[in-house]
């Protein structure tokens, strides 16, 4: 069944939520209530914008799709056989694409735009209303960095209008909604009011409002440099205010009750056999052989750290080559099985609570790096790239002596765009859809893919070569029911980007030099 975005959906959420302008003119029923507590929506839009649940168990939408496609795409893990390459990524079907466009707009982003119409008018409310916008821009940019255009400035007008709102959105440009967002995150950290109340059950920073101020600062930084804008840059870095170590990261922490388990952990426990509990199941995601090679070479200290030992070689690491065609049987020429190849590490998989980094001190650094690299600051490129290692090995409690000698060595600073990307790629580990934004803005790391010769499953020669940028989606095509419910403006947005496939590039990809790519796979 089509998703109905435009009117039944929004409706259905307003209905839950009984967000009007009159409250007061409500007859409550205590056993039905008609309103929500904003202490409710404000733990709900955190816990799925931070947790990725968008669902339970593995039918979770957000983290199941991180974990089984936008991780493989640019190479951080691998399924156990490896990724077809029939086409060359398994691409979402139109069903998976609807499925994540309605968590976002009928669950995700109406309760941020509810929670901002509930503390709007309240001068006491004023820090909860900064929240909900922060968290809202937060949200938002996941969905643009998908998409590109999307209704934005009129989405959810009925929450103000039932008789003149809009239930046929336009869509914003890319453009204009960043140069917006960048707008309401400067607006919000400046309007925080640390003397005034907030939440009890903040499950990012504990109610720490200073902390706030910081986080939006710094996805504002993190906004400006992916969108090119040296002039915001330049200004956020005088202003300073950025999260400045590994305590001030935001993070979500999970909860060690079945409910609110980290996906990973949740994989490795469903996956179990019930024959051998040590036996992990095949849904729980490898490290990939292109991740793999590179901590390995670099004699990076997170190898141990981020992946598993196999099960038939205690002492031995092995990744997943991406991109393996099973038709041509290349996963069993390579040997690839369950107990031979590594499983992600077990700080992911068996810590049923442990935190998911939602914007770490580490990017804030390797932000710094870039935009002294690319001399758009006067800041030293090679001090803020030895810093975000740093902090990033020092999450992982890596002893300073190990960090230091990574840093001379393996991981010593060539002033390159290339090394910064690759390690914030490193650093970003199982957040994929950061990684996957950065991969198509720079086109770092360069992917790696197997090109074999086989004779039956035997191996006649192997070579390691460069994977196409083509290979990889620029953006998802919208949902089939944008064009049946709000046709014009979705012919509008397709028109401003030059169609609607995967091959497409978006806007702040453009603006490095990344080109659209022939429609065909």
């Amino acid at each position: 069944m089509k998703r109905k975005y435009i009117f039944i959906i929004l409706m259905s959420g307003v209905i839950l939520f009984s967000c009007t302008k009159k409250f007061e003119e409500i007859n409550t029923n205590p056993n039905n209530p008609s309103t929500s507590d904003e202490n409710y929506i404000f733990n709900y839009i955190i816990k799925e914008g931070a947790g990725e649940y968008g669902g339970s168990g593995q039918g979770r939408i957000y983290s199941n799709y991180n974990y089984s496609y936008v991780q493989r795409w640019i190479m951080q893990t691998a399924a156990v056989w490896g990724n077809s390459t029939m086409p060359p990524y398994t691409l979402f079907d139109q069903y998976r694409i609807q499925n994540l466009w309605q968590y976002f707009y009928s669950s995700l982003l109406l309760n941020c735009t509810i929670l901002e119409k509930v503390t709007a008018d309240n001068p006491d409310d004023i820090n909860k209303y900064e929240v909900a916008r922060i968290w809202k821009t937060y949200c938002f940019h996941r969905v643009t960095d998908l998409w590109g255009d999307v209704p934005y400035s009129e989405a959810f007008q009925l929450l103000d209008d039932y008789n003149s709102g809009s239930i046929t959105p336009k869509y914003d440009t890319q453009e204009e909604i960043y140069t917006d967002m960048l707008d309401v995150l400067k607006d919000a950290a400046s309007s925080i009011d640390i003397s005034k109340g907030f939440y009890a059950n903040d499950m990012i920073f504990d109610g720490d409002l200073d902390l706030w101020i910081k986080f939006a600062n710094s996805l504002r930084l993190r906004l400006a440099v992916r969108s090119g804008n040296q002039a915001v840059v330049g200004e956020i870095l005088a202003e300073g205010n950025l999260i400045s170590d590994n305590s001030e990261s935001a993070r979500f922490t999970y909860i060690e009750a079945q409910d609110w388990w980290n996906p990973y952990y949740e994989l490795n426990i469903s996956s179990k056999n019930p024959s051998n509990p040590e036996l992990t199941g095949t849904t729980v995601p490898k490290i990939s052989d292109l991740m793999k090679l590179q901590l390995e070479l670099s004699d990076d200290p997170r190898l141990a750290i981020y992946a598993q030992p196999v099960e038939t070689a205690p002492d031995t690491y092995r990744g997943v080559p991406n991109l393996m065609d099973a038709y041509k049987k290349e996963n069993q020429a390579l040997g690839m099985g369950v107990s031979s190849t590594s499983y992600i590490g077990r700080y992911f998989s068996e810590n049923p609570d442990y935190s998911n980094q939602i914007l770490s001190y580490a990017e804030v650094c390797f932000l710094r790096a870039e935009a002294a690299q690319r001399t758009w600051t006067v800041e030293d490129a090679q001090t803020w790239y030895e810093e975000g290692v740093r902090s990033a090995m020092e999450y992982y409690e890596i002893p300073d002596t190990s960090i230091t000698n990574f840093l001379t060595n393996g991981g010593a600073f060539d002033n390159s765009l290339e090394q910064i990307i690759t390690q914030k790629w490193i650093a970003l580990f199982l957040n994929g859809w950061e990684a996957y934004a950065e991969y198509r803005r720079t086109g770092f790391p360069q992917l790696k893919k197997y090109d074999i010769t086989l004779n039956g499953i035997i191996i006649v020669n192997i070579d390691t070569v460069d994977v196409p940028r083509n290979y990889i989606p620029g953006r998802l095509p919208y949902p089939d029911d944008e064009e049946d419910l709000n046709e014009a403006n979705y012919l509008k947005a397709v028109d401003n980007q030059g169609g609607d496939y995967y091959k497409q590039q978006l806007w702040w990809s453009k603006l490095f030099g990344i080109v659209d790519y022939d429609k065909e796979y």
